[in-house]
């Protein structure tokens, strides 16, 4: 048999060849977004006047960097100069780039802008920082955290912070 005399074959072969060169028919399964990223808060529970360490450990991160957005109860305060950024085995300080809250959901936002100057080729570090508490919380509060990439004129609103929740811990102040 021919084998070039077979449309059916032809047609399973330059579809197929053409699925390969192309990166495949349903695009790639290891696309992330903006990347990964999770939360620990230690400990959960504080009393007021307490502080609370809150690490955020990340990876695979877009190649244009990224923003990460920390939500957390209108009781807890960020603590000034606590920020450390370890990325490759260095410690980095580091700063929020805004602290605001909002008024609707009693929360407090803290924003940081990581681009790929500070990571050079690396794609996964970790932020650390401390909050302090001032006032009790429910005892489901939480904080939250949601990453987005980074946006060549990045802005930030309380009032519309474009935050989904990625991952969130318990963390409560009595």
């Amino acid at each position: 048999m021919n084998f070039f005399k077979v449309p059916g074959s032809f047609f399973l072969i330059v579809t197929t060849t053409l699925l390969v060169a192309c990166g495949g028919g349903g695009g790639s399964d290891s696309f992330v977004g903006a990347g990964n990223i999770s939360v620990q808060v230690s400990p959960k529970t504080v009393d007021t006047g307490d502080r609370v360490k809150v690490t955020a450990e990340f990876s695979d991160l877009h190649p244009d960097g990224v923003s990460i957005k920390f939500r957390y109860p209108s009781g807890l305060v960020y603590i000034a100069d606590t920020s450390i950024w370890t990325i490759d085995n260095r410690d980095i300080d580091g700063a929020p780039s805004i602290e605001t809250a909002a008024d609707q959901t009693q929360s407090t936002f803290l924003v940081y802008y990581l681009g790929r100057d500070l990571l050079d080729d690396n794609d996964s570090g970790s932020i650390e920082f401390e909050l302090r508490g001032v006032s009790a919380t429910s005892e489901n509060s939480k904080i939250e955290v949601d990453i987005d990439v980074l946006e060549a004129d990045p802005e930030f609103s309380a009032d519309n912070p474009e935050f989904s929740a990625e991952d969130s811990a318990d963390l409560r102040v009595k």
